[in-house]
């Protein structure tokens, strides 16, 4: 995940539709995260999907999806648009996830 703004975030986060925290049993402190923003009815993004590095291959990263899943599967209606932009390949084929290639393909815009 990209750096994001102190600005943006604090406009952003808590607005999502539903959002996942990996937090430490001992300290509490978070190690990683996962959000689903859209519009609750047509389209559902999975975004801000992290495990900090020290942390990682240890289970988090499947905990967060097997929620964030657990949610879409109750809360979006038939039909409905699920998608991501994956930077780490055969993680999230699990869940069902495949390539959208060559049917349509991600494009970004950052604005900086």
């Amino acid at each position: 995940m990209s750096p994001r703004s102190v600005q943006g975030a604090t406009k952003g986060l808590g607005q999502e539709l539903f959002s996942v925290l990996l937090r430490l049993e001992e300290s509490e402190e978070i190690v990683g995260m996962g959000r689903v923003v859209g519009d609750g009815g047509t389209i559902f993004v999975i975004c801000d999907m992290l495990v900090i590095e020290e942390y990682q291959r240890k289970g988090g990263g499947t905990i967060i999806m097997d929620a964030i899943m657990d949610y879409l599967l109750h809360e979006a209606p038939p039909n409905s648009y699920i998608n991501l932009m994956a930077d780490v390949d055969g993680f999230y084929e699990r869940w069902g996830f495949e390539p959208s290639l060559p049917r349509s393909r991600g494009m970004v815009l950052r604005i900086g």
